[in-house]
């Protein structure tokens, strides 16, 4: 089975900055924004970073052993609901049912995740998989993932430091963005793609244009793999 089809889906004012909560328009209307274009994208289901995670499931200290542990992955029962997936490097996230937002979690560890964690995860039904030891074989992983539940497109949903993570190991495919008609104008606030360290710029081709509504502009853009340059 080819890899699925990977859409970052984003809204952000017009400086690339993503923290809503700044921005001078109801959370509600942006959501229902937000979620109307994603409905349209037909997606099997969606991805984020802890960070994002845990404005929906409590975070404690990171679970970690003493050493790597190489363990298969555990997928619990989907039933017909999509699956929410997010990325939990060092196991922070205590969530209390395999549940979030009315799909099912599947949760990606590092290989050095302590066993009395994932017991505990596990026997809530969430799914787990192992990204290796540092938490970062981001290819390898969605591909096991979409093979266990037959995702053929995912929405990769923030934040930045993972969107950004995505985008340097070549696994975006498509950029969905609704610009919001808002500047924030602040230093340091998260933007759209946010990668630690050295990275190259990356070239797009526009596939999509549409004015929504309240003066929100959703672009879409074909990411230009290296062997299609």
């Amino acid at each position: 089975m080819p890899r699925p089809e990977i859409i970052c889906h984003m809204i952000t004012s017009l400086d690339g900055r993503l923290l809503t909560e700044r921005w001078p328009s109801g959370e509600a209307a942006l959501m229902n924004l937000y979620d109307a274009a994603a409905e349209r994208l037909d997606a099997d289901g969606w991805i984020v970073g802890r960070k994002t995670m845990e404005h929906y499931v409590a975070s404690d200290r990171p679970a970690l052993a003493d050493r790597a542990l190489y363990r298969s992955d555990l997928i619990g029962a989907r039933s017909d609901r999509q699956i929410g997936i997010c990325f939990d490097r060092y196991g922070k996230l205590r969530p209390e049912s395999d549940e979030i937002e009315g799909d099912h979690l599947v949760l990606v560890l590092s290989d050095r995740v302590a066993q009395s964690h994932v017991d505990a995860l596990t026997a809530l039904g969430i799914s787990i998989f192992f990204a290796g030891p540092e938490g970062d074989e981001i290819a390898q992983v969605i591909q096991r993932i979409a093979q266990a539940f037959g995702a053929r497109r995912l929405l990769l949903e923030g934040g930045g430091e993972l969107n950004g993570a995505f985008l340097v190991a070549g696994m975006i495919d498509e950029a969905s963005t609704l610009v919001f008609p808002v500047v924030d104008g602040q230093q340091g606030v998260p933007a759209i793609y946010d990668r630690h360290g050295r990275t190259m710029a990356q070239k797009l081709a526009l596939i999509g244009v549409e004015q929504m509504q309240d003066g929100a502009v959703w672009l879409r853009h074909r990411v230009i793999k290296a062997d299609r340059q």
